[in-house]
């Protein structure tokens, strides 16, 4: 696994690692969310359901193998896939089928976002020089550091119990896409874990977590589907 990371030099033009030299093969290498899909406004099942298609429809046309995008503070993680092989109009066809407005395209250059059309406030942007490194394996929370993260909030006052009950979706949230070789997503802070009483709608490149409907009955107790 690598991380693939922008590089930032002040107006100075720096090289970017060409994608060949990691998949041993030819430029260019697509990288596609399966989040989002269309703009909606989505739980984390639906994330997950939306990233599964997408990464078994682009199974059975080609090479593809699993991504995660992430905004470089984490507030956002997507999962997607890196697919070697379609033409242009062929992965635009795709995302477009897929309610992706942008996927983004990795050669010589650096890594540009292409629009699919679907949004009309989404444009091509200019390729960025990127590097690549081993990727960071620790606790996703804390950047790949090799220690348990501790949960922010607290369980006496209404915005403490709100703020502990985010910190522990989006640290799910991590852990899912990012996995964590330090706790496996286990219980931090003891067993006081808050528990929520509606369902959420995870952070995007539009804005943070929100709040969405009431949790069903099943769900608060365990024996529910809900998210």
């Amino acid at each position: 696994m690598i991380d693939v990371v922008p590089v930032t030099v002040g107006g100075e033009t720096v090289s970017s690692v060409d994608p060949g030299t990691v998949f041993g093969a030819g430029s260019p290498v697509w990288i596609m969310s399966g989040c989002n899909a269309f703009g909606r406004l989505c739980t984390p099942r639906d994330q997950a359901s939306t990233s599964k298609v997408l990464f078994e429809d682009l199974k059975l046309k080609g090479w593809v193998c699993p991504a995660v995008l992430m905004a470089p503070g984490r507030e956002w993680v997507e999962t997607g896939v890196v697919v070697l092989g379609p033409s242009r109009d062929e992965i635009l066809s795709t995302a477009r089928y897929h309610g992706q407005e942008a996927v983004l395209l990795w050669d010589e250059r650096g890594v540009s976002t292409i629009a699919t059309g679907l949004a009309d406030d989404v444009v091509d942007g200019p390729p960025v020089a990127v590097v690549t490194a081993p990727a960071l394996l620790g606790c996703p929370m804390r950047f790949g550091a090799d220690a348990v993260c501790v949960r922010q909030g607290g369980p006496f006052v209404s915005r403490s119990i709100e703020v502990a009950t985010f910190w522990e979706r989006h640290r799910a949230l991590l852990v899912s896409a990012l996995g964590c070789s330090v706790c496996e997503g286990g219980v931090v802070n003891g067993d006081d874990r808050p528990i929520a009483l509606v369902s959420s709608f995870v952070p995007s490149r539009g804005g943070g977590w929100q709040t969405g409907p009431p949790l069903s009955l099943a769900s608060l107790d365990g024996t529910g589907d809900d998210d």
